[in-house]
């Protein structure tokens, strides 16, 4: 039987995991926006997972630095599901805005393209490429993302 303290206890742990996803979606934003505008200009860069998982990480330490309940490990999970939602998104609105560009003369828009973004891409047969963009992506972005972990676990104090 729970005691009214492991109740409260379960309850700020919640609270704890739900402030940093939080943080880390704030965090996340100004690296999206690098990201967004990099790939519309044609780069995939590792740049941007190290933008991405240091601005994850800070906020999220930010948000909870008062919590005796966060640790590394939760965080550092937290922040890579971030950053793998982060990344789908960023790619997605890239591909939409480049489909949205060449499909203008159909009557097609950016909100169409992105908010039916299979169909489009499955009527125009690019499923497998927008699939190989997304693992280079993700690649791209772990390989800058690791040195700024690093770094930023260095300077955070997790409990």
């Amino acid at each position: 039987m729970n005691s009214g303290a492991d109740s409260i206890h379960e309850e700020s742990a919640v609270l704890t995991v739900i402030k940093a996803a939080a943080g880390a979606v704030l965090g996340s934003v100004p690296s999206m926006i690098l990201w967004v505008t990099l790939g519309k200009a044609g780069y995939v860069a590792a740049i941007g997972g190290f933008f991405m998982i240091t601005g994850e990480m800070l906020a999220c330490g930010f948000m909870t630095k008062k919590s005796r309940q966060m640790n590394i490990e939760t965080a550092t999970v937290i922040c890579i599901i971030v950053m793998a939602a982060a990344i789908y998104t960023c790619e997605r609105l890239i591909w939409s805005w480049e489909l949205a560009d060449l499909l203008y003369a159909e009557g097609l828009t950016f909100s169409d393209c992105f908010l039916n973004f299979g169909r489009v891409a499955e009527e125009l047969d690019l499923k497998y490429d927008f699939r190989v963009s997304l693992i280079k992506s993700g690649l791209f972005a772990a390989i800058g993302a690791i040195p700024g972990y690093l770094k930023v676990c260095k300077e955070l104090k997790f409990n």
